[in-house]
């Protein structure tokens, strides 16, 4: 089952990026200002302090800059995704460790980003994606506690729980599903961070908000579940749909 679904997952990938290479630039803009301007409306969101946004490439996907804007504007304390090597290895206990093997033995974590200036001045990767600067990391606030990369480990006493974790994060997709079911990119970046974020009882669960184009949300069932997959628990589209995620699918918000 588990060979099964991976192979699913990678036939969906094949199947949707070619559809969302060609969307063109005004329509890939016009649906994620409708997606992002749904999620700024959400009652969650508005009572979130601390959230992740997820930085955006150019093209493929639902654009993230206006709700970035609008978080610093509503003074959020904003956390984007860094990847990198940690200067352990990974447990046997963290979540889709066949997909940290795709991901070439990195993790993501969640660092302190200050404001739309600091990311106005952000080189991009490869993917045309903004990166934090390498010399910044160690001064940038860990969402899990402590400054860095690594996480402050939670036997520190001296740490507020209350300065760890995180309110809301929205989450970035190839595609979503009605039940909230996601396929990222293979390497299971967030799959492992919820994971280790919530693991040992201490950490809050997030809300979390999945963030698509209309081109991108398939019909209920379509999207295969592994052990480690975390569901989503909304989905804002870029057709005008805030689809809420539940036991018996989902529904539409409003």
């Amino acid at each position: 089952m588990s060979t099964d679904a991976r192979a699913a997952k990678n036939a969906l990938r094949t199947s949707i990026k070619p559809t969302l290479a060609t969307l063109s630039a005004p329509a890939l803009a016009h649906q994620s200002r409708t997606a992002q301007a749904l999620i700024a409306a959400l009652p969650q969101y508005r009572a979130a302090q601390r959230i992740s946004i997820y930085l955006s490439m150019p093209t493929r996907e639902a654009q993230t800059d206006a709700l970035l804007r609008q978080a610093f504007a509503d003074g959020k304390d904003v956390f984007v995704p860094y990847i990198h090597a940690p200067a352990a290895p990974a447990t046997s206990s963290e979540a889709g460790t066949e997909k940290a093997r795709k991901g070439k033995g990195k993790v993501m974590a969640m660092l302190r980003l200050h404001s739309i200036a600091e990311l106005s001045a952000l080189d991009r990767d490869a993917w045309g994606i903004p990166t934090l600067p390498a010399p910044s990391l160690h001064q940038r606030d860990n969402a899990l506690g402590g400054s860095g990369p690594a996480p402050l480990t939670h036997d520190v006493e001296s740490e507020s729980t209350s300065a760890r974790g995180l309110d809301l994060i929205v989450v970035p997709g190839v595609a979503f599903d009605p039940s909230g079911a996601r396929v990222g990119h293979g390497a299971g970046f967030y799959d492992s961070f919820l994971t280790r974020c919530c693991a040992d009882g201490e950490g809050r669960r997030p809300y979390l908000v999945g963030l698509c184009l209309a081109e991108q949300m398939l019909p209920l069932g379509e999207i295969a579940m592994q052990a480690w997959d975390w569901r989503v628990d909304v989905v804002a589209v870029g057709d005008g749909r805030l689809l809420e995620c539940g036991e018996g699918g989902l529904h539409a918000v409003g």
